[in-house]
């Protein structure tokens, strides 16, 4: 899923009684921090793995709380995770890139065989990596059918949550 796929279900997340907007989108966003390692050669090798496992879902939601207020702490731990695990779920079934096999290493770093309950996409026929841009931005495409669903569900309940701040 593009970034924007998952800020879009991290966003409707963040809206759901008893979770935190921010922590949520945090949470949706964080697993996608190892694309910092991008320009190196092994990214294909730990990207889906490194930061798209449980335990670095846990250990985010536990650090992050340590910044909220404690009253605060346990709603930001939930919603952390609920926004980290959806992340996780969403880039197992939604994969079109084998390079670093289908699915993300949900137990690493006990395990670094890849997770997917099923996939919604076809990988491509050859094998594509993150350093062949163009052809990871048609891959990329292919999965928008999923996403544009989440888009427009979050944009019409932000602008609904914009109108009716500025008619107060």
């Amino acid at each position: 899923m593009l970034p924007s796929g998952h800020l879009a279900v991290s966003y409707l997340l963040g809206k759901l009684p008893r979770l935190r907007l921010p922590a949520a989108i945090v949470g949706g966003m964080l697993p996608d921090i190892d694309f910092v390692l991008l320009p190196l050669p092994v990214f294909n090798q730990i990207h889906r793995v490194v930061t798209h496992n449980l335990l670095f879902v846990l250990s985010a939601a536990l650090l992050i709380s340590l910044w909220a207020k404690p009253q605060q702490r346990l709603t930001v731990i939930l919603s952390v995770l609920v926004g980290g695990l959806i992340h996780l779920f969403l880039d197992a079934c939604l994969d079109a890139n084998p390079s670093n096999g289908v699915g993300v290493a949900l137990l690493w770093p006990l395990s670094d065989q890849a997770f997917s309950p099923f996939n919604l996409l076809s990988p491509p026929p050859i094998a594509v990596d993150w350093h062949q841009p163009l052809a990871m931005m048609s891959l990329a495409l292919s999965g928008l059918i999923w996403e544009i669903p989440f888009y427009l569900l979050a944009l019409s309940l932000f602008w609904r949550s914009y109108r009716n701040r500025s008619t107060r």
